[in-house]
């Protein structure tokens, strides 16, 4: 049986190590999932119950848009389901149809009775779209810097009129390649071998690229609150340039926020929990005013916003005005003794 060599291949990526720029399926799709890997610590949950693990109840809600809360066999869990049913006059749907196949359970839930709906966003989209639209517009730019990468190696187009002029032609370039000194002897290859070379004054065509993947990578993280700065200007950018997006990140992060406290408030009120949710990773720090949001759904102490206010030395305490005339009035005595005294000792 022959040996496999698979040395230093831990992680068996001997067969997956490989990159097709034109799979542009494949790609997209990875690069939605690596962005749903990190969305998913977005938000950080306690005293969930061990039958909803965080990790699943945001995957559902990222990707599908909503979740479905409610009791199976006495144990709770956040499921995907299909709704639908008769609406209410907002149009809402009133019903939820669950199916879980490993637990031989297949009903129909009467929403706000039986079951809650939690919504990853107001219109419940998720944010699966969003991902796809940016990672395809990026497939895009990869290709196109891949294939501006490689003409870069392009310094000249050759050409020639016969076979012995391209056969010596390509002895020329084996051997400058092999660090040898290339000659052509032969005037009449000398004359029918022609070298255009290409202009690449001004090529930018490569730095634009770069810029561009910047630009929708920025973009797609600013989508989701993470403040990810793109430089269109080719130059060093001031501080107020760098923060003056800061406004723009937190719309989208903060109705989902808002689409899961109202969710699990009333799922609290059902089910008799007491689930909470807050920021987690890098949103749980906004950059505006460096207002800490610990989430607990109570006002912000001034502890947490202002720590280093206590660090601070302590003020001068303001003095009344009938204190300081006080002080005048004990300081006047002293003053004229000392002036009385003067004459006495000259």
């Amino acid at each position: 049986m022959a040996k496999v060599d698979k040395k230093f291949d831990y992680l068996g990526l001997i067969d997956r190590a490989v990159y097709n720029h034109l799979d542009k399926a494949t790609n997209v799709r990875n690069n939605v999932v690596y962005m749903l890997d990190r969305s998913n610590v977005m938000f950080k949950y306690h005293n969930l119950p061990d039958s909803i693990p965080a990790s699943e109840i945001e995957k559902i809600l990222q990707t599908s848009g909503f979740a479905v809360v409610g009791k199976i066999n006495g144990e709770l869990y956040a499921l995907n389901a299909g709704l639908g049913g008769e609406t209410d006059v907002y149009s809402r749907p009133t019903q939820a149809v669950v199916s879980v196949p490993y637990l031989n359970y297949n009903a129909t839930w009467e929403i706000g009775k039986d079951c809650i709906v939690i919504k990853n966003d107001t219109a419940a989209l998720g944010l699966v779209p969003m991902f796809a639209k940016y990672c395809t517009l990026m497939n895009e730019t990869e290709i196109s810097m891949r294939l501006a990468t490689i003409n870069e190696r392009i310094a000249f187009l050759m050409s020639a009129s016969d076979d012995n002029t391209i056969d010596s032609a390509k002895k020329f370039l084996v051997d400058i390649e092999a660090g040898k000194q290339g000659v052509i002897s032969d005037s009449k290859v000398f004359e029918s071998f022609k070298a255009n070379p290409l202009s690449k004054g001004n090529n930018s065509g490569i730095t634009d690229l770069i810029e561009l993947e910047q630009y929708l990578k920025g973009s797609m993280f600013n989508e989701i609150g993470l403040n990810a700065n793109y430089n269109m200007k080719r130059e060093r950018l001031s501080e107020s340039e760098v923060e003056m997006n800061g406004d723009n990140l937190y719309p989208l992060v903060d109705d989902m926020l808002s689409n899961r406290r109202s969710a699990i408030e009333r799922i609290n009120a059902m089910f008799e929990t007491d689930i909470q949710v807050e920021f987690n990773s890098s949103w749980d720090y906004r950059i505006y005013q460096g207002e800490s949001i610990h989430n607990t759904g109570e006002e912000i102490s001034t502890e947490e916003i202002n720590t280093e206010t206590e660090e601070a030395p302590e003020t001068v305490e303001d003095t009344s005005t009938e204190e300081v005339a006080e002080q005048a009035v004990e300081a006047e005595p002293e003053q004229e003794k000392g002036e009385e005294d003067e004459p006495a000792n000259s």
